[in-house]
């Protein structure tokens, strides 16, 4: 059975459904990757499970944030084997 082509108005909505959603989602990783380098900072040697512990790489160069509206932009979080 053969599906109804969906029209430009369909499509439009769907995808600004669908953004709307991905900012929802975005905003809430940003507040928890947030919490999460603070809580890093006290304890940066602490296990993320039995083999591995993180690291927090500040990727942030300069005094003003123009070029990254978003907080996550600034960190890149690895995994690292513990020794």
């Amino acid at each position: 059975m053969a599906s109804k082509a969906k029209s430009v108005a369909d499509l439009y909505a769907e995808y600004q459904r669908l953004r709307a959603e991905a900012k929802v989602l975005y905003d809430q990783a940003d507040i928890i990757l947030k919490r999460l380098v603070i809580v890093w900072k006290k304890d940066k040697t602490a296990k993320i499970d039995e083999k591995h512990y993180l690291q927090i790489e500040d990727k942030f160069r300069g005094s003003l944030k123009a070029f990254a509206p978003g907080f996550a932009h600034r960190y890149d979080l690895k995994e690292k084997a513990v020794e």
